[in-house]
């Protein structure tokens, strides 16, 4: 089974978005599913430092190019409209909205380590475009 193959960092994602989705029902019948799912793993971060934690950094980085890749770009408004929503720290917040607004502008992002965005995670994404 795939989860057993997860390493520790992944795990912590994986469990700490189980926790969360109890809490938070948002839903935006009008968005991707593959955003929703996208936006659900950033918010299995902790999403309560204003900072970014280096993996949950290259996480989110590699989330939102992902999705752009894969032709379904979470815009930043919708990156912001999720953290108000579900209580996201405001700078943290904006950060993720920032590296969102980057990405679909066509800049380059720098992901200094692209092993957090896992195999796990880009399957589960791609199965939902």
């Amino acid at each position: 089974e795939m989860t057993s193959s997860l390493v520790g960092s992944e795990m912590c994602i994986r469990d700490r978005y189980k926790r969360v989705s109890h809490v938070v029902n948002f839903k935006d019948k009008s968005m991707p599913t593959a955003i929703e799912k996208a936006l659900d793993f950033i918010g299995g971060m902790n999403t309560s430092a204003s900072v970014p934690h280096s993996m949950d950094e290259s996480t989110a980085k590699g989330i939102l190019k992902y999705l752009h890749d894969l032709g379904v770009p979470a815009s930043p408004e919708v990156v912001m409209a999720r953290g108000e929503q579900e209580g996201w720290n405001p700078e943290f917040t904006k950060k993720v909205a920032g590296w969102a607004e980057k990405v679909a502008s066509g800049n380059r992002i720098l992901i200094k380590n692209p092993e957090y965005f896992s195999t796990y995670m880009q399957e589960q994404l791609k199965e939902l475009v």
